[in-house]
């Protein structure tokens, strides 16, 4: 006696089957059930049954057969689309499997910012100090579910409360950054030099996500000037830098972010007062994965990178001091 088949969600039995929509999907390709049939080495008969049946279960014809031609309806070019999306994306995802095989891989999520402008120039140290690490790096601005396992460690930026929140969680800080005015040497000369807070309001301001973020600087600075709304909006504080250097306007940048723009003299900082970001640059990982030989290999070379991150900021920090209000802000973090 055969055993029944579990059960699927509502959800799934309602999806036609893997193989009426592959004999769809390869007829639409082919344009013919006869050539179909060969590619999956099914009959044309086996084919057109497949498509018949999906074609009941949809309630609307997918093809004209006209001769030995099969020519898509207008329903059946959508769902050709819509299938064509989805085998490519399912092809993707089974082929990303492979990595987990990988003996010594590293899996390693960052935000895309932070990855292009502070962890790849600093990759071929790591594959000079540590060849045997083969890193996956996953970026992305979603949020991510480390307690799963999929990904051994995350560099994100986290207050001190956010890494207690973290249950099972191992969090240690890299470094704190510094949030300055930046924008291209000739939008600091032009239409005349930027030399006070008030100034930049001659310029048009780049905004990131936390407006709020240009009302401290100026509040720091001592500054009573009421901040103007226009000028461009980014979700991304690596498109922000971005723009600064295509000279579309100032930004509140990161220093540790902007530090390669900076030292190329892409950008400048003409008003050299900084205020700290109110979160740190922070690697976080589950306890478990904290024991692993491969990845305390990979965080003690990332700990001497954040070392000479936090260097460049100190230097920069003496180089530039602070007027006494932003000095009292920083205190009081």
């Amino acid at each position: 006696m055969r055993k029944p088949a579990p059960d699927r969600p509502a959800s799934l039995r309602a999806l036609p089957s893997m193989r009426a929509l592959g004999a769809f999907a390869t007829t639409a390709k082919l344009g013919s059930f006869s050539k179909a049939g060969a590619e999956l080495g099914m009959t044309q008969s086996a084919v057109s049954h497949q498509i018949r049946m999906l074609e009941e279960q949809l309630g609307q014809p997918l093809f004209n057969r006209l001769h030995r031609n099969a020519v898509l309806t207008d329903a059946g070019r959508d769902l050709e689309i819509t299938l064509r999306d989805c085998f490519e994306r399912l092809e993707l995802g089974l082929k990303r499997l492979e990595q987990y095989r990988k003996p010594n891989q590293l899996i390693l999520h960052a935000r895309p910012a932070f990855a292009q402008r502070w962890l790849l120039p600093r990759l071929p140290r790591l594959k000079a100090r540590h060849p045997e690490i083969d890193l996956w790096l996953f970026s992305t601005d979603q949020p991510i579910d480390l307690a799963r396992g999929e990904i051994h460690l995350a560099i994100l930026p986290l207050s001190p409360a956010d890494g207690r929140d973290r249950q099972g969680m191992a969090t240690r800080s890299l470094f704190g950054d510094l949030l300055a005015p930046l924008c291209t040497p000739a939008l600091a000369r032009r239409p005349k030099p930027l030399r006070q807070p008030a100034d930049l309001l001659s310029r048009p301001l780049l905004h990131d996500e936390r407006r709020e973020d240009w009302v401290r600087w100026f509040a720091a600075q001592g500054a009573r000037a009421s901040l103007p709304t226009q000028g461009y909006n980014f979700g991304d504080s690596g498109a922000l830098l971005q723009a600064a250097v295509e000279g579309l306007g100032v930004a509140l940048g990161s220093l540790a972010l902007a530090a390669a723009d900076l030292e190329a003299g892409r950008l400048v900082a003409p008003l050299p007062f900084a205020i700290p970001a109110d979160q740190d640059w922070s690697v976080t990982l589950s306890e478990n994965a904290a024991d692993k030989p491969m990845i305390q290999r990979f965080l003690g070379w990332l700990e001497e990178e954040a070392a000479l991150t936090r260097a460049w900021l100190a230097r920069w920090n003496a180089a530039h001091p602070m007027p006494v209000a932003a000095a009292a802000t920083r205190k009081r973090k």
